[in-house]
């Protein structure tokens, strides 16, 4: 009997010693799975904002790019609506110069030596310009050629952008001197804003009208 009861408590403490064994490893593996499950939740939660910080950034890019092109466009369609409202300019004042010239060749000549800065052959008068602002200037070059009948009088006009300075004191900061009432034209750099080919044959022995 003695020996039955002593069997009965052996199997009893081996089967407590296996279940507790068992049950440690249940609780390691719980451990490890909750372990597990909360670097998961971590990366789950740190990846959305990373993910909305990377897109945040894309948008952004796009969005400067965007607004770079868009400021390129508008500066170009501003170039280009300048330079046409100059052509127009241009064209109307060599058109005037020409139709002056037409109607007394060797008057004109000897005005516009007198005088090449006078109004008559700007976009508008100088002296009204703001100071530093830009204004059309028609430069004429001029050329005869002598028959037996008569003279053929050639002009070609230049129109050119010009900067006006009327302000002495103003242009004197600038390095640039000139009378108090005077005036200065600087530009005719690059190509001309217009140009214009016209002539007059006037006969010999004709009087050129005046008017």
């Amino acid at each position: 009997m003695a020996g039955g009861s002593e069997s009965r408590r052996s199997m009893a403490s081996a089967s407590v010693a296996a279940h507790r064994a068992e049950a440690n490893v249940a609780d390691a593996r719980l451990a490890r799975y909750n372990d597990r499950i909360g670097r998961v939740r971590k990366e789950r939660a740190v990846w959305p904002g990373a993910a909305f910080i990377v897109e945040a950034l894309l948008l952004l890019v796009f969005l400067t790019g965007s607004l770079a092109v868009l400021m390129n466009l508008n500066a170009e369609a501003d170039r280009i609506g300048r330079e046409s409202a100059d052509l127009m300019d241009g064209l109307v004042l060599a058109s005037n110069v020409a139709e002056e010239f037409a109607a007394d060749p060797i008057a004109f000549k000897e005005a516009y030596e007198a005088d090449p800065m006078a109004d008559r052959w700007l976009s508008q008068p100088a002296h009204e310009a703001e100071n530093g602002s830009d204004l059309l200037s028609a430069e004429c070059t001029f050329r005869t050629e002598d028959t037996e009948a008569g003279t053929m009088h050639y002009l070609t006009i230049e129109v050119w952008k010009v900067r006006v300075l009327n302000d002495s004191a103003k242009a004197a900061e600038e390095g640039i001197g000139f009378e108090p009432g005077g005036l200065c034209l600087q530009g005719n750099e690059g190509e001309p804003v217009y140009t214009l080919e016209t002539s007059r044959y006037v006969p010999a022995g004709e009087v050129v009208s005046h008017g």
